[in-house]
């Protein structure tokens, strides 16, 4: 009887869900991945080959926009510099000199 009281209060005191509900536990998952990606994108930020005043607006579009900022950054630190820097080597993202690209080549099939 001793046994079963005792499983009793630890099972309800410390449940599978510790009192959240499906929709709480949802909600935390979400919070983690956006703060996950906030902190991601903000150390990509400052291993980035901009200078550091150009890392502080988008810093500040991290923070105003704490989705769209991150995914923004990621998607031109990974995506976007590093096929601009293959077409272009000369190319340098902290150059304040208007620059005109260059006509894309067509590819095979066009």
């Amino acid at each position: 009887m001793g046994s079963t009281l005792l499983g009793a209060v630890v099972v309800g005191a410390a449940g599978p869900t510790f009192g959240l509900n499906a929709v709480e536990i949802l909600l935390w998952i979400v919070v983690i991945a956006v703060v996950g990606m906030l902190v991601w994108s903000l150390v990509s930020l400052s291993h980035s080959p901009l200078d550091p005043g150009r890392r502080i607006p988008w810093a500040f579009l991290m923070f105003l926009l704490p989705v769209l900022g991150p995914a923004v950054w990621l998607w031109w630190r990974f995506y976007y510099y590093p096929r601009r820097k293959t077409e272009q080597p000369s190319w340098d993202p902290n150059s304040r000199e208007i620059v005109v690209n260059p006509p894309r080549r067509p590819t095979a099939g066009n």
